[in-house]
This record gives C-alpha cells, sequence and structure tokens, in this order.
C-alpha cells in the first residue's frame, strides 16, 4: 500500500489528532479552498499576500487583527507546528549559557533547542499519581517551593516554561502562577498546545488560558485543541518583558523560507472560525455533548479518569489489568483508533465533530476487551526517580560535542548520556544528553516497559570514558 492509498483509509472511529476529525470540522472557508482545482492555492509569498516577517501584507493584517482582538502586544502564524514556536520562543528569553527552567513533562522539542543552543535546562520535579502513572498539574504552593530553593538562589533564570493543560487534559490555574513567576522576575512560556480552544469560551467553565492570565509567551497548537491542519499553531506575545524585535529574529531563524500558504490560511480560519458567533455556539455544543458523554459512560460504569479537558475521554484500562498499550492494539483492530496509549491508561479525542453512538460503541469495545482472552497483570506505577531539582551533569550541548559509543542499556548505568530517551507520544523525555544515568532510572525505565520488550536489543548512546 501507498502513502497516498493510506490516507485514503477510513477507519470507524478516528479518536485523534489533528481535531478536525479528518476534516467534518475544518473552517468552512477552508474546506471551499480545498475544493478549488489541486495545488491552484499553493501560492509563494506574493506582495499582496506578504509572509508573517513582512511589514505589510494580509498575513500581517490578520496577525495585527488578532492581537488587538485578544489585547496582546503581537502575535505570529506558524507553519512548523507548536514546536518550532516552542523552540523560537526559548531562544528569545535565553542566550547561549544560560539556564531556562522546565517541568519534568516537558516536550522534547523544548530540549532539542536547549541542545542546539546551548542553554541549560533545570529540571524541577511535579507531583505525580500512582493511580493514573501521571503527573498532576502543578500547584501554586508546589512552585514557590521550586523558586524557593536554595539551588536557585544563585542562578539567573533566563525563564521558566510551564505546560498547562497536559497531553491528557490535566490544568491549573495559570494565572496565579504566572504572577508568582512575574514576582520573581522570571519570563514566563506557557504551552498551551493542548488549550486552545480555552482562549474562546469563557462562560464554558474551562480552565483560564494563559493568554488571559498575561504570560509573556503563549504557544498554541491549532492542529491539537483548534480545527487547523496539521503543523499549524499560533505564538500570542504580552507585554514588554521578552523584546517584540528580538522575538521576531528569533520566530524567522526557525522559519521556513517557503511557509505553506494553505497552513497560513487554516491558521488566520480556524481562529477566525472560533470568533464567528454561530460557529462558536456548535464548538460549545460540542463541548457539552462531551460532558454528557463523560457522565453517561461513568454511570455505565466505564473506569474514566476525570481531567480538565471535556474533549479527552481518559480510560483507565490499568484499573482492570490491562495497560494503555495492549487496549489500544485491540481497539485497533476493531478499528476505533486512539490518540494516546500509556501504561495505566488510553486517551481518545472527540475533537470537534458530533460522536454519534460514542458511548454505546465505546462500552461494547470496553466489554469485549475484559471478555476476550487478553492476560491481566497488576500494574503499579511508580513516580520516575527525579529530584526536585536537577541539572544535567554536562550541558547536554556539549555532550553532542564528544564522542560517544552504543551500548546496552544496563550496561549504560554510571555513564552520561548522549540520548534522548523518549517516548512519543506523549514526547517527554526520561533521559537527555549531559544526565548521568543511575540504577534508579534504569530500573525505573525497565519496570515501567516504557523501551519495548525486548531489553537486550535497546541500546543507548553513552559518553566514552
Amino acid at each position: 500500500m501507498s502513502i497516498s492509498s493510506f490516507l485514503r483509509k477510513k477507519f470507524s472511529r478516528a479518536l485523534f489528532f489533528p481535531s478536525h476529525n479528518r476534516g467534518k470540522a475544518l473552517p468552512q472557508k477552508l474546506v471551499q479552498l480545498l475544493k478549488e482545482d489541486p495545488g491552484f492555492w499553493d501560492l509563494p509569498e506574493l506582495p499582496e499576500l506578504g509572509s508573517p516577517f513582512s511589514d505589510f501584507g494580509l498575513i500581517k493584517d490578520s496577525q495585527d487583527y488578532f492581537a488587538k482582538k485578544f489585547a496582546v502586544n503581537s502575535c505570529w502564524f506558524g507553519v512548523n507546528g507548536a514546536s518550532g514556536l516552542l523552540q523560537s520562543s526559548i531562544l528569545s528569553m535565553a542566550n547561549p549559557g544560560e539556564y531556562i527552567l522546565l517541568p519534568r513533562n516537558i516536550h522534547i522539542s523544548v530540549i532539542k533547542i536547549c541542545i542546539v543552543a546551548n542553554i541549560i535546562p533545570i529540571f524541577f520535579d511535579l507531583e505525580f499519581s500512582v493511580i493514573t502513572g501521571q503527573y498532576l498539574p502543578i500547584k501554586k504552593d508546589w512552585l514557590k517551593k521550586i523558586l524557593d530553593n536554595n539551588y536557585l538562589k544563585n542562578i539567573k533564570i533566563a525563564g521558566i516554561v510551564l505546560v498547562n493543560p497536559h497531553y491528557q487534559g490535566y490544568s491549573c490555574e495559570i494565572k496565579p502562577l504566572v504572577e508568582l513567576c512575574h514576582r520573581f522576575e522570571i519570563p514566563v512560556l506557557v504551552d498551551e498546545a493542548h488549550g486552545s480552544y480555552f482562549l474562546f469560551c469563557e462562560d464554558s467553565d474551562l480552565p483560564n488560558s494563559a493568554v488571559n492570565a498575561k504570560a509573556d509567551l503563549v504557544v498554541h497548537s491549532l492542529h491539537k485543541s483548534l480545527n487547523g491542519l496539521t503543523q499549524t499553531a499560533m505564538l500570542w506575545h504580552h507585554g514588554d518583558i521578552i523584546n517584540k524585535n528580538k522575538l521576531a529574529r528569533k520566530i524567522n531563524l526557525l522559519q521556513t523560507t517557503s511557509p505553506n500558504s494553505l497552513l497560513i490560511a487554516s491558521c488566520e480560519e480556524s481562529i477566525k472560525d472560533w470568533l464567528d458567533k454561530d460557529s462558536l455556539e456548535k464548538y460549545k455544543k460540542r463541548i457539552r455533548e462531551a460532558r454528557n458523554i463523560y457522565k453517561e459512560l461513568i454511570s455505565r460504569g466505564l473506569p474514566l479518569i476525570k481531567t480538565d479537558d471535556p474533549l479527552k475521554i481518559v480510560l483507565n484500562t490499568g484499573s482492570h489489568g490491562i495497560d494503555g498499550f495492549t487496549a489500544d492494539k485491540y481497539f485497533y483492530q476493531k478499528g476505533v483508533i486512539s490518540e494516546l496509549p500509556e501504561m495505566m491508561t488510553l486517551t481518545f479525542c472527540l475533537g470537534f465533530v458530533e460522536q454519534k453512538n460514542f458511548i454505546e460503541m465505546l462500552e461494547n469495545l470496553w466489554k469485549s476487551l475484559l471478555s476476550s482472552s487478553i492476560e491481566r497483570k497488576e500494574l503499579t506505577p511508580s513516580k520516575p526517580p527525579f529530584k526536585l531539582i536537577q541539572v544535567p551533569e554536562i550541558p547536554p550541548s556539549e555532550s553532542l560535542k564528544r564522542d560517544s559509543q552504543k551500548v546496552n542499556l544496563k550496561q549504560s548505568i554510571g555513564r552520561i548520556s548522549a540520548d534522548i530517551i523518549c517516548p512519543y507520544p506523549p514526547g517527554i523525555p526520561l533521559v537527555i544528553p549531559g544526565e548521568r544515568i543511575d540504577n534508579e532510572r534504569v530500573d525505573w525505565l525497565i519496570k515501567q516497559g516504557l523501551i519495548g520488550e525486548n531489553l537486550l536489543d535497546f541500546y543507548i548512546n553513552v559518553l566514552k570514558t
């Protein structure tokens, strides 16, 4: 089968990103554009159109309009995904050799730019649920404990990154966290890739958007939590702590010189769609429906985990001795494709379309899985063995300059990693270059089964001694 043939494949249920659900919730103006002759819309940066960095043109006009609409200093469309805008934001906050505070559930794209730009990450740990095997949303008291830590007293912190909401939908009260960081004179970048639609639904009992909380920089993924095409994203810039011109230069540094005009149009139309009164009411209806789906599934005895994003249905498969990877494989064979399997859970993305008969479908599949011959086992997630504050033993960028060798995972104990170990999704690094690999970390990796079944075949690059 060719790639193009697979792209035409139909599934019983596509419960994964992008959230437009295989085109069903795309903005109507974008749908009309796609109905033109194939490739008709594939244009270069013509003078009337411009680019995200032009001094004039339709793209600049659109960005300026959205900046004024949401009372921010400036905003930019991105076509390299949320990853590209996260990386640009990091470069605007920290210079080579400077330190940046990162939670342990940070996305791999942030680690990559730290490596490339010689920015030194200081990791801080998060609270953890042994029921779900997932990180809990950060609280103000926890963050204050981090910022007051003696280790940070004599270190100039160039910025902090907060992830809110988490992949599965857990969200914190973001405004007090932003205000706390600002009292410590630390610029705040919020990775809000999974919470874009929070910005438009203030009356729907959803978490507050970091844009409204006046974070210095906020990155939205328009395909994960709005109805844009894959690779579309938005960066919102508030205040003057981060210099606008410097930020623009850093975005331009990582931006493709040939931005896809269809993706740019998708950025604009997905946001406009949520500003349209009729469309917004339709999406609010989807949110209400999602909450009703959750309540009904709970009433039918399905083991769901409550999060703050109603569009995420998180099934606690581990409560019945079935890991999320096994459940995902079983569901996939039945034509139902989830978004995120993990040790204890399986997460489904409802997206912005009406999910007809979803309740009956999931209930029947769950009962079918429970009555199958799949082996049950005791699953005991444990907290990753991270310290409250932890810095790589040598700068990550330095580790890539040195000679390395490949060794078996168990032989890597005591050595400094030259690799990133990162299961994807959710794309959260467990080990990064420059960190010394200890017994506890390896034991945890093995027990969690995060690196495949055959550990003898798993190798990692470490620095030569």
